[in-house]
């Protein structure tokens, strides 16, 4: 990239940070970045997806293979408190506390490169997809109609990775993001007066059993291979009141593995348990399952390119030896498609994701945008000499 268009992308950034949208909310995201692209990077075609999700075609001299490249549109319900940032979050309460608005600005890092120098054959597709934080987006995108023009040959993702070295490529084959089930459990009884609680039904001491036992089915399916892990994150019983014992109450959990196959055991196990012990206490129990994780499935040609790529580049590459316990929903492509995921480091001391004093690294913008240019490179077998000029095509 020149440094004009650099400095024109870490501008792009800098106005997304300050106008994040949550998740299935990302309408205005996904509007100023279909006019930026039409302004300073014409796609061939723009067509919608599923929610505020879109792609961007960028063909090539002559048909041939089609490598996906993907980022995400959606910010956290997380305040942001880097008050003294001139770009800080103009929304209360809503803040780019994953790196999202980096992820975008590198993607369209890469359409400006790509709508210049068009590949001597295949296709690009660029997809903005919303709604990765509620796990939703991803799988979304892949049944909605438009994605039948798509169909990627290969298929590529990265996140930054706070506490590892700037610009450092992260990856391994396999899975790269673990699986993870979001559920709640409702338990439903009968509120009586706290000095007669026989006369009731209370869920107290069984949600504190669910609680409890978490940490059993934890210990079973915790083995070194499937990393597995259970946590109780939410939990709500009664009201603040002296004489009312409680006649409902509900807990959230969060259960996740590097196998999809350990986390439905996992939750087999849970919810089976769960049942025993709400059936015992006398009450009603509900399962409402929330957000549902593929695990990313990082295929091992795709993994070779990236670490192909990397060493091209002349950037650090490391491989992990266990996934990442975070959800990430590209599983849902990988799983539908080859391709892979990849770490790209934002720095040692960088705060962590999900941080109220995160922000993304500009610097990692235009490394971003190498490793994908490369990587579009190998996916279509094209070589420097082969790149074709826009005025030209």
């Amino acid at each position: 990239m020149k440094q004009v268009e650099l400095e024109q992308i870490i501008a792009l950034r800098h106005w997304l940070h300050a106008h994040p949208e949550l998740s299935r909310t990302e309408d205005k995201t996904s509007e100023y970045l279909q006019g930026f692209l039409r302004d300073h990077a014409m796609p061939d075609e723009i067509f919608p997806l599923d929610g505020a999700g879109f792609a961007a075609i960028y063909n090539g001299v002559v048909p041939g293979k089609t490598v996906l490249i993907r980022t995400e549109l959606d910010a956290l319900p997380i305040h942001e408190v880097n008050n003294d940032m001139s770009y800080r979050s103009l929304y209360s309460g809503v803040g780019h506390k994953c790196g999202h608005d980096g992820h975008m600005a590198i993607l369209t890092g890469l359409a400006s490169v790509v709508a210049t120098h068009r590949p001597a054959s295949g296709r690009v597709v660029l997809l903005y997809q919303p709604d990765e934080e509620t796990g939703s987006g991803a799988r979304g995108c892949c049944v909605h109609d438009n994605f039948a023009k798509i169909v990627p040959d290969m298929a590529f993702a990265l996140h930054n990775l706070p506490g590892f070295p700037t610009g450092q490529i992260v990856c391994r084959t396999g899975a790269f993001s673990s699986a993870v089930k979001y559920a709640a459990i409702r338990l439903s009884g009968k509120e009586a007066h706290s000095a007669q609680p026989e006369t009731g039904v209370s869920p107290s001491f069984a949600l504190a059993q669910i609680t409890l036992m978490a940490q059993e089915v934890q210990r079973r399916f915790g083995t070194p291979d499937a990393y597995a892990l259970v946590v109780p994150v939410y939990s709500q019983v009664g009201v603040q009141a002296s004489g009312v014992c409680p006649g409902s109450g509900e807990a959230h959990f969060t259960l996740r593995s590097e196998s999809g196959e350990v986390l439905d055991a996992m939750w087999q196990a849970f919810s089976e348990r769960a049942v025993e012990i709400a059936i015992n206490h006398r009450l009603e129990i509900e399962f409402r399952v929330i957000e549902d994780y593929t695990a990313t499935d990082n295929d091992a040609g795709a993994v070779g390119m990236i670490s192909a790529a990397a060493h091209k580049l002349d950037l650090e590459y490391v491989t992990v030896e266990h996934s990442f316990r975070w959800g990430e929903d590209f599983g849902e492509v990988t799983c539908r498609y080859p391709g892979a995921m990849f770490g790209l480091g934002a720095g040692l001391d960088c705060p962590a994701l999900h941080n109220p004093d995160y922000d993304f690294p500009d610097e990692l913008i235009q490394p971003g945008v190498e490793m994908f240019k490369t990587l579009v490179d190998l996916a279509l077998g094209t070589t420097e000499g082969e790149r074709v000029s826009a005025s030209s095509k």
